[in-house]
């Protein structure tokens, strides 16, 4: 039998998680969010009554101060900004708090500055930028791929003519590499992932947080290369109704919407729906296939918020979406067609209780459930799935002594079940991961009087999973920050990370093609037999250093950031399509692979409103193919460079962005038959892309923008290897280095009701 404790025990360990899932304490409190100038969450933030009582800002930036009496006056602090104090009887709640940085007001001198858009802070432990809902108005519209069409930190490839695929990149490595979540939770992974950064509109987005390196471990250890957070507009703060229409020049349309009510003393209701239509028959080189597919899409998102009056809060948010594309050849007898249909249902929330008796504790859960039904074509080959998945992450925050040690930890169940068939081949699998994390951070600061500002934080860290069919892996990581004076920072991380590999669809690209996958799996089932759908887990050790410095030059300020990292893989699956022309064989690597990137970029306030942004980056990356060694990875530019020149008046934005990609090699050619025709050279040209984007604010509610891509109308000219006979022979497109449309114009309007 096993062991049970006595009743009154028993009770006292229920008592906390009842209270926390059911029962609303019912006294009024003092209660709202607290955040940094880039809309960041200041967590740990101490919150606290003249007598020296109070709480902690939670992760997600929300406080509850529990009423006291007598106590009118509190106050708001945190390592590294100015403390902000308040009177109760002044206020309306909740609050909304944006802490200032130490140093930006002096005495009696009134600094003033501009949200640019996109900011590095000196004083995140980690090498976080952050991308705010400013920036992304700086692009042409509508998805969070497009967001990064203009970050130096992330690549974003131009897509193929069959799929529509767009990928990122990071750190010189595919976007399979980094963690991407949506508010702090898993965002549209397995099969939803060739199109996750397609379904969830720019216009919903309130900011973006790109972590480089070794992150945090609540949320997993998926992220090799890094992490990309993505905070949607929130009910509590987001406009009471948005519209963003736009039109292209491509033949596509978009619509987005937002609504936001508060309904109760305590609960927030929220809503926003997107639809987009592209449909034309473009076919710049003649080859008979279309440049990209057409494409229908529809999501809608409901949000439920409930904050403030008492010790418990929560969020409940459930999406859905529908992604079709067609595409292929036109205008001939028996076309090769493209069809993919995808449709998705995904329901999470998260639950944080702050009843306890020492105000720095605070528990919190992140939990969602999603389905994804997946129905492609490509040509002759079928590719089918579901996959059902459910998620549940336990927080617990709490210090030690005082804020200068934080501790955080936490438990993480998953369960994913595929079902997948491609080409009658089957596989489906199931897989499940049970994991633990804890992490300790150590804050120092120099507060004493007449001494210049230093400050040290540390972050130690260690989590622990057990996969069902890779077995158990471990994760440390260790962040450290060192701010030698107020305007500047040297950050240095190291960490492993492991992901478990999605062995299609993180290849759609090759699907529609001659090629037949192939590989050596790893005995996963109880007899020793393989399963196709399951090739070992992939795992790396990421280094980074990082140097970031804000200067004043002329009264206007400015920053440089210098970047260096690299990632040494132990295990990876190799894709590998050198081996032969008939077979894509996929395998775990057999010696070295890495991949180092070096990135400088600055910006500064040429003249008043006038902004230059500069960026370089250095990428070496490389793999050891089977028989043929350690090789440079094709479709990876070792050099590229941003220039971008905004202006940014009240009535007029403006904003000019310059691409340069260095070549890059392609796959080898020489196997390929003579009768082919192979366009491409085996290393691809470099190029240059520009863009423009402008803004007219007519009025407080409406805005008006217009703008061109790929002005220089660069583009490449018969991308797909065997064209005129993709049923017979070799056939290819995949080896896409230039964008595929032609010079392109959109116009578009947002009107917004605060």
């Amino acid at each position: 039998m096993l062991f049970q404790p006595p009743l009154h025990l028993r009770s006292r360990l229920l008592l906390p998680f009842i209270l926390f899932l059911l029962t609303p304490l019912l006294h009024a409190q003092t209660h709202g969010e607290v955040f940094d100038a880039d809309d960041y969450p200041l967590v740990g933030a101490t919150v606290r009554w003249a007598d020296g009582s109070g709480t902690t800002v939670d992760v997600d930036g929300h406080f509850h101060l529990p009423e006291k009496l007598n106590q009118n006056q509190f106050e708001i602090s945190y390592l590294g900004f100015a403390t902000r104090e308040f009177l109760t009887d002044t206020l309306e709640f909740p609050l909304r708090i944006v802490m200032i940085e130490k140093g930006t007001a002096l005495g009696e001198i009134q600094v003033t500055a501009r949200d640019g858009g996109r900011s590095a802070s000196l004083l995140k432990a980690r090498n976080i930028e952050t991308i705010s809902s400013k920036e992304l108005r700086k692009a042409p519209c509508c998805s969070l791929a497009e967001s990064f069409e203009n970050s130096p930190v992330v690549d974003l490839t131009y897509g193929d003519p069959l799929t529509g695929r767009r990928e990122i990149q990071m750190l010189g490595l595919r976007g399979n590499y980094t963690q991407l979540t949506l508010e702090k939770r898993p965002m549209l992974d397995g099969l939803a992932s060739p199109f996750a950064l397609d379904l969830i509109p720019g216009p919903w987005v309130n900011s973006i947080q790109i972590g480089k390196g070794s992150g945090s471990l609540e949320s997993g250890a998926s992220g090799l290369t890094g992490e990309i957070n993505t905070e949607l507009i929130k009910p509590t703060n987001g406009p009471k109704a948005y519209v963003n229409l736009f039109a292209g020049s491509q033949g596509r349309g978009e619509v987005n919407l937002l609504g936001n009510t508060q309904i109760s003393k305590t609960l927030w209701l929220g809503g926003a729906a997107h639809g987009s239509l592209t449909e034309n028959g473009q076919d710049h080189d003649d080859d008979g296939f279309k440049d990209m597919p057409d494409r229908r899409t529809a999501v809608g998102l409901l949000r439920l918020f409930r904050q403030g009056g008492d010790n418990w809060e929560g969020q409940w948010s459930v999406l859905g979406a529908r992604d079709r594309r067609t595409g292929g050849q036109q205008d001939v007898a028996n076309p090769y067609l493209i069809d993919q249909d995808n449709r998705r249902v995904e329901a999470w929330g998260k639950t944080g209780y702050f009843g306890f008796n020492k105000p720095w504790q605070s528990i919190g859960l992140i939990y969602s459930g999603s389905y994804h039904e997946m129905n492609n074509r490509y040509g002759l080959k079928l590719h089918q799935g579901e996959q059902k998945s459910g998620y549940l992450n336990a927080l617990y925050h709490t210090r030690i002594a005082n804020d200068n040690h934080q501790i955080s930890i936490g438990g993480t169940a998953r369960m994913d079940d595929f079902t997948e068939v491609f080409d009658e081949t089957n596989y489906s699998r199931s897989e499940n991961t049970v994991g633990a994390y804890g992490e300790y951070t150590f804050s120092w600061e120099e507060a004493r009087e007449g001494r210049s500002f230093r400050a040290l934080t540390a972050i130690l860290g260690l989590r622990a999973d057990r996969h069902n069919l890779g077995g158990t892996q471990l994760s440390p990581r260790l962040n450290v920050k060192y701010n030698p004076n107020e305007r500047s920072a040297i950050r240095l991380s190291i960490g492993r990370g492991w992901r478990s590999p999605n062995l299609l669809v993180d290849n759609l690209n090759w699907l529609p093609s001659s090629r037949t996958v192939t590989g050596l799996g790893i005995p996963t089932e109880g007899d020793g037999s393989e399963n196709p759908g399951f090739r070992g887990l992939e795992s790396a050790w990421n280094y980074g250093v990082n140097y970031t410095r804000d200067f004043l030059i002329a009264g206007r300020e400015g920053q440089i950031v210098f970047d260096f990292f690299r990632t040494d893989f132990e295990n990876q699956l190799i894709v590998d399509a050198e081996q032969d022309i008939e077979t894509l064989r996929i395998y775990q690597l057999d010696g070295k692979s890495f991949a180092n990137s070096f990135m400088v970029s600055g910006n500064y306030e040429i003249l008043p409103l006038i902004d230059v942004k500069l960026a370089y980056k250095y990428n070496d990356v490389r793999q050891t193919y089977d028989g043929k060694g350690l090789r440079e990875v094709p479709l990876t530019p070792k050099h590229r460079a941003l220039a971008t020149l905004g202006y940014d008046g009240p009535r007029i934005k403006a904003h000019l962005n310059y691409q340069w990609t260095g070549e890059q090699r392609l796959i080898d050619f020489d196997q390929i038959p003579e009768d082919v025709v192979v366009a491409h050279p085996q290393r691809s040209p470099a190029f240059g892309l520009l863009s423009f984007n402008m803004t007219y604010v007519a009025n407080a509610k409406t805005e008006f923008y217009a703008g061109g891509e790929n002005l220089t109308n660069r583009t490449q000219r018969q991308a797909i290897i065997g064209a005129l006979s993709p049923f017979e022979g070799y056939f290819d497109a995949t080896q896409v280095y230039q964008p595929l449309f032609q010079r392109r114009a959109y116009v578009g309007v947002r009107w917004t009701l605060e």
